[in-house]
């Protein structure tokens, strides 16, 4: 649906290598110091900035604060910071803005926080920066309910996050391990710049296209992938019956992708889905999209040579074209594999019975009254040993919007060709079987696209010299 992007502005959020930007507060009659250590911290992430007492508080105080310079003027700030404790401790987290000449603006402060000892524990708090701010001074520090910090006692601070929102979000910053359709990354420097999450939702964009140019179709648009490698299969479902898309199923993506649907059901709702098996998009949800090719007719085609789609008619085909006879569709047989066996004793015997099988018989018989169209589905049945038929709903409530028709004896029968007619009666009954697999073997290239490809006929003819007619229909560029 979107790429959200949040910027953590914190420039060295995790004190990955130093503690920069991090100070110690030693408190009211307290004496500390900050050093940067380089085992793990929040999240097992390296290094962290420590503040240890060498002289007792002698007042609830006392801690440590983070920098960071770069923000807007009179902008709504979210900030977090989390802290490790020696000792069960109350602490708050207080946002002071200043201006460039370190001039205080204003301030928010957080409720107290009760720590467990030696657990990270995250503050957070939002607050406005004043006029002519640039800078913030975060601040984590013992507050009331707390005690004084003793001698040897310590104080953890960092994974910081700054971000430009009304609450805080998740920690993270550009060390963060892409997954979850989301990627992390530094700005500038490792450590030393601000960083990024973008976080990608795919989303599927349909167009209807109900014309016979050469088929009716969904075009298929992808995006908002992440910019990285995922397989990605988009499902179609209708009729209540869900399948891959033919060539994305399993299909690698990057960023954006189309796909055009060459068997969309027709005139009934089509709903299709995307479903990311491996990648950083991995197990992504994005909602359906459904959309209807209402063609004014049903069609006859290889399911897996688009251009040889045959526009078929419920009633008489306008200009000739292919019509069913009153003799298709009056019967669909449902067979099941079956045998009965006698019970010895008993009156009633066993049936053992398979699965139910789709349509059988199924009678797609048709005429044509004309010689074009006539010739184009001769020649889609010499080509075709599995037929895709998609009829029209009005045609039989009981056929799926998707016919695979295995006819073993397609049948011509020219009724008055000998005397100059041109009506031929075309016998045509199958089983319904399951799609092919295989992609398409002859994708869809127009004549503008062909055009497009050469300046002249001779380098048309020098490009596909040595190649099958088939070659070039399969790639006239010849790649």
């Amino acid at each position: 649906m979107s790429i959200t992007t949040r910027t953590n502005l914190a420039t060295n959020p995790s004190a990955g290598t130093t503690a920069a930007n991090y100070a110690a507060v030693a408190g009211t009659g307290g004496t500390a110091a900050l050093a940067w250590n380089g085992g793990a911290g929040y999240q097992g992430i390296p290094g962290y900035p420590r503040v240890t007492w060498s002289v007792a508080t002698t007042a609830v105080s006392g801690g440590l604060t983070y920098t960071q310079t770069g923000l807007a003027a009179s902008t709504l700030y979210s900030h977090q910071i989390w802290a490790r404790s020696s000792k069960a401790q109350t602490l708050k987290l207080t946002a002071d803005y200043y201006t460039s000449g370190m001039v205080y603006v204003n301030n928010a402060i957080s409720a107290p926080v009760v720590l467990a000892a030696n657990t990270w524990t995250r503050l957070s708090v939002t607050g406005a920066s004043g006029a002519a701010s640039d800078r913030v001074v975060l601040t984590v520090s013992a507050t009331t309910g707390g005690t004084n910090w003793a001698v040897n006692d310590w104080l953890d601070g960092e994974a910081v996050l700054i971000e430009t929102a009304a609450t805080a979000g998740p920690y993270f910053d550009g060390s963060f391990v892409n997954a979850a359709s989301t990627m992390y990354a530094w700005s500038g420097a490792t450590n030393a710049s601000t960083s990024t999450a973008k976080l990608y939702t795919p989303a599927l964009a349909l167009v209807a296209k109900p014309t016979f140019d050469p088929t009716p179709r969904v075009e298929i648009t992808v995006t908002d992938l992440t910019p990285t490698a995922n397989t990605v299969t988009i499902w179609r479902t209708a009729d209540g019956k869900r399948q891959a898309v033919r060539g994305a199923r399993k299909r690698s993506m990057v960023s954006a992708d189309a796909i055009i649907d060459y068997e969309a059901p027709l005139g009934r709702l089509v709903s299709y889905e995307i479903e990311v098996t491996a990648g950083i998009n991995a197990q992504v949800a994005a909602p359906q999209q459904t959309t209807r090719v209402d063609s004014v007719s049903g069609c006859i085609q290889d399911p897996l040579v688009p251009g040889s789609s045959v526009p078929v008619f419920g009633e008489f085909g306008p200009d000739g074209q292919a019509y069913l006879r009153d003799t298709a569709v009056k019967q669909l047989e449902y067979a099941a594999d079956m045998s009965i066996m006698q019970v010895l004793g008993s009156p009633d015997p066993v049936a053992l019975l398979g699965q139910r099988m789709s349509a059988a018989g199924v009678d797609m018989s048709m005429s044509t009254r004309a010689a074009q169209h006539a010739a184009n589905l001769r020649n889609l049945l010499k080509q075709a040993p599995l037929v895709l038929v998609r009829p029209l709903p009005g045609w039989s409530a009981a056929l799926p919007g998707l016919c695979y028709l295995a006819a073993g004896k397609p049948t011509e029968l020219p009724v008055d060709e000998a005397w100059g007619g041109s009506l031929i009666r075309w016998q045509l009954v199958g089983d319904l079987v399951a799609a092919p697999t295989m992609n398409v073997l002859v994708p869809l290239w127009t004549y503008g696209d062909v055009k497009g490809l050469w300046g002249t006929y001779q380098q048309a003819q020098t490009a596909l010299s040595g190649k099958t007619y088939l070659d070039t229909l399969k790639s006239p560029s010849g790649v």
